[in-house]
């Protein structure tokens, strides 16, 4: 399967998100949910960058309140002048559109990369040694370059693959988050 360009492995992954539903996958979220709950990593944490998720990606809302729950601030990703830069949310934040589809803050305070202990990371799909298959554009690459805290990616049974296709600048997750049952 890795003969596939990224676009056309990006194109069958959003097709594979988007038609995994129903009680199996709503379980299979819950569980990653609570395996990264119980991490070092996302305890010991007092601000984590979290995604605002698409309708077919795993369900961060319940993580983002989890969070608050215990404490943490929350940061998102947003673009600006073509740059990804993470702003704080709370329980209070409105949201618009932003340029790629995805909820963003109206107003928020950007944060400095290394005032964030963990980033949870998105992707269509990843491999158990912590290769990952963004959106591609680039922004959470260009991101991990220079972040050298803990990374972290949750990823449904349809994400797991054995290999992707890597360029250069392709930045690998330090800890990839599966259900050994499914």
């Amino acid at each position: 399967m890795v003969q596939l360009d990224k676009k056309d492995w990006r194109l069958k992954q959003k097709e594979r998100l988007k038609s995994y539903q129903g009680t199996h996958r709503r379980q299979e979220e819950a569980v990653l949910r609570q395996q990264l709950l119980q991490m070092v990593s996302w305890k010991t944490a007092q601000r984590v960058a979290l995604t605002l998720s698409l309708p077919f990606e795993l369900d961060t809302q319940p993580l983002i309140n989890a969070a608050w729950q215990a404490g943490k601030q929350v940061v998102v990703p947003q673009i600006k002048h073509q740059t990804m830069v993470f702003v704080e949310i709370t329980p209070q934040t409105s949201y618009q559109a932003g340029p790629m589809g995805i909820l963003e803050p109206c107003d928020a305070t950007i944060v400095q990369s290394e005032t964030i202990d963990l980033v949870v990371t998105p992707g269509l799909a990843f491999t158990k040694t912590g290769k990952r298959l963004g959106f591609g554009a680039g922004y959470y690459d260009r991101f991990l370059v220079n972040y050298a805290g803990p990374t972290v990616a949750l990823a449904l049974s349809c994400q797991i693959v054995l290999d992707l296709p890597q360029d250069k600048y392709d930045q690998r997750i330090m800890t990839i988050l599966f259900d050994d049952h499914c």
